[in-house]
């Protein structure tokens, strides 16, 4: 189910939560396939007017017949351990276990949903961090794009 999602993604997308102040961004996402391994390679980037804003790398595997493990690793200091299920068309991560380095600001929880149409992917991302709940912080709209 997971090889629908393998390729090249990119697009917009916009950031918002209570604590800052809303922004728009550029996103490319790859998910890649080692040939023989049962899983996926993830790196997001994405960058604003003024330069990168942020990236993140991973890996995303199978682990039953519809559930999938999504381990993240980000330079802000969080880990996330993201566990969910995955249909044709849908990745949903809704169970989550964050942890977050010394220096880092204190993420409690994450959830990320991918949703395919097409030739198109849409991404979003949700957490409850600096003590706000749980809450939609990013949404993106890609376009897959396999010519890089």
């Amino acid at each position: 189910m997971l090889s629908s999602f393998v390729g090249t993604w990119q697009g917009t997308g916009r950031g918002f939560y209570p604590t800052i102040e809303p922004f728009e961004y550029e996103e490319t996402l790859e998910f890649s396939q080692i040939p023989g391994k049962p899983f996926l390679v993830y790196v997001q980037k994405t960058k604003g007017p003024n330069g990168p804003l942020h990236t993140e790398t991973g890996y995303l595997r199978p682990v039953g017949e519809d559930k999938v493990e999504f381990v993240i690793a980000q330079p802000t200091g969080q880990t996330e351990l993201l566990e969910g299920t995955v249909t044709d068309t849908t990745i949903t991560l809704d169970e989550s276990n964050v942890q977050n380095s010394s220096t880092a600001k204190q993420v409690d929880a994450t959830k990320r949903v991918y949703r395919l149409e097409g030739d198109t992917l849409h991404t979003e991302f949700h957490m409850a961090a600096v003590g706000e709940p749980m809450q939609q912080h990013l949404a993106s709209v890609l376009v897959r794009n396999d010519r890089m």
